[in-house]
Order: C-alpha cells, then structure tokens, then sequence
C-alpha cells in the first residue's frame, strides 16, 4: 500500500506493510523491527509497528542523514 501521508497510514503496521511502504524486502523489514531500529509489539509470534514508531524512525533517519 502506498501512503501520502502518516496520517493516512493505519495506526499499527505489520512487518509486510512495512516492507512495502519503505520499498524493501521482508528480511530487511524483520531485520530493522528485530535489531530495534523500529520499535515494535510483538503479539504472539507477529510484529506490529505502530505509526508513531514508524514516524519517529524516519525522523532519526533523516537527521542522521544531514
């Protein structure tokens, strides 16, 4: 799913949505949610991202980045 905006993304995103939404692999997205780059509630054996984590990844990201 393509996204314009945080607000239209849903609160919480699974490991899949989030692959997708940063345009890499699944094993990628795993890796980032496992290391705790992204912050993320596990529930059972699924990873949930919640939007603000996700937002605040991308912040880092970009101020690293400068």
């Amino acid at each position: 799913m393509c996204y314009k905006t945080f607000d239209e993304m849903p609160l919480v995103l699974d490991v899949v949505d989030l692959a997708d939404t940063l345009s890499i692999g699944r094993n990628k997205a795993y890796e980032l949610v496992n290391s705790g780059a992204i912050e993320s509630i596990r529930i059972g054996q699924q990873y949930r991202i919640p939007r603000d984590a996700f937002k605040a990844f991308i912040e880092r990201a970009v101020l690293n980045s400068k």
